[in-house]
C-alpha cells in the first residue's frame, strides 16, 4: 500500500522558543505514536528531525547541549 497523506508537525523548541514544522506521512506518525522506534517508522527523517519530535530540542540547541564545554 503506497503511503498517500502527509501531515504536519508543529513543533516550538522549548530551548530557544524557535517554531519548526515536520512534514511526515500520517501512518507513520501513528506508527511512532504506537511504540515503533521513531528511526523505523521515518527512517526518511533527519536525525535532527527525529530528536525535534522525540525531545521537542531543535538541532541547533541539541548541538550545543554537547559541545559547550568540550575540551
Amino acid at each position: 500500500m503506497e503511503k498517500i497523506k502527509k501531515i504536519k508537525i508543529f513543533v516550538t523548541c522549548h530551548m530557544c522558543d524557535k517554531k519548526h514544522t515536520v512534514e511526515v506521512f500520517e501512518e507513520d506518525f501513528h506508527r511512532w505514536e504506537a511504540g515503533e522506534l521513531i528511526q523505523d517508522a521515518m527512517p526518511y527523517l533527519e536525525a535532527g528531525e527525529r530528536e525535534l519530535l522525540i525531545s521537542g530540542t531543535c538541532e541547533s540547541c541539541f548541538d550545543h547541549l554537547f559541545t559547550v564545554g568540550v575540551y
